[in-house]
């Protein structure tokens, strides 16, 4: 009777401790769960403007994420501005950013997608306000297709450009019992000439910052 006794505490304690140490969701991150991409990004701001027919142009999309539901939200858009100039954004979100579910680098999954991936380089885009946005450079390219492509990565409210903190931050919060939530928004163009397209991605991102209000700044581009 005794051992059975204590059997069956044993097991009452054990999934009190199992549900006591299962990473919580903070309020805020519920809340941000909730707020859909479109209210984040707007479909025009400075010169650019959406351009419905190019959505095609948007490739490789986080097919594989949304089939394993990775992401609790992905949005994919294609810009064009005045003189015609196209920027494609796609950016995928997820409120649970556990060790074990990493949001998608564009350098893993366009190699996966068939394309040669390579200059592979941090940067760095001046913001308003004294604010330089972390970001990382690469050239994706295929038969055809040349992709320069800028991306930046949200963990929480910070931006974390580097892998090994990336994951860092992640198991730092893990051990405290948190999940925090994630974003990644590339930005990308067909275009031959990197440095070009480089630039003209710099002064998109530059422009969307200029239209979002602080909250939105802070959600999209991180705490400066």
């Amino acid at each position: 009777m005794m051992k059975a006794w204590f059997l069956a505490l044993s097991m009452a304690l054990t999934a009190l401790l199992s549900s006591a140490l299962v990473p919580k969701l903070q309020p805020v991150v519920l809340a941000r769960a909730n707020v859909p991409l479109e209210q984040l990004f707007p479909a025009q701001f400075g010169p650019w403007r959406l351009d419905t027919a190019a959505a095609a142009l948007i490739r490789p999309a986080f097919e594989q994420a949304k089939q394993l539901q990775t992401y609790d939200q992905v949005l994919e858009r294609t810009y064009m501005d005045d003189t015609g100039r196209r920027v494609m954004l796609s950016v995928a979100y997820g409120r649970r950013q556990s060790v074990g579910l990493q949001m998608h680098r564009p350098e893993v999954c366009y190699k996966a997608g068939g394309f040669q991936v390579q200059d592979v380089a941090p940067g760095q885009i001046k913001l308003a306000g004294n604010h330089d946005l972390a970001v990382t450079r690469l050239l994706a390219s295929m038969e055809g297709r040349s992709e320069p492509i800028t991306y930046w990565r949200l963990l929480g409210d910070d931006v974390v450009a580097d892998q090994t903190h990336f994951r860092l931050k992640q198991l730092s919060q893990g051990v405290l019992g948190t999940v925090l939530d994630g974003m990644l928004v590339r930005v990308s163009s067909i275009d031959d000439d990197e440095a070009s397209a480089y630039k003209v991605q710099a002064a998109f991102v530059q422009d969307l910052a200029q239209s979002l209000n602080a909250a939105q700044r802070q959600r999209v581009l991180g705490t400066p």
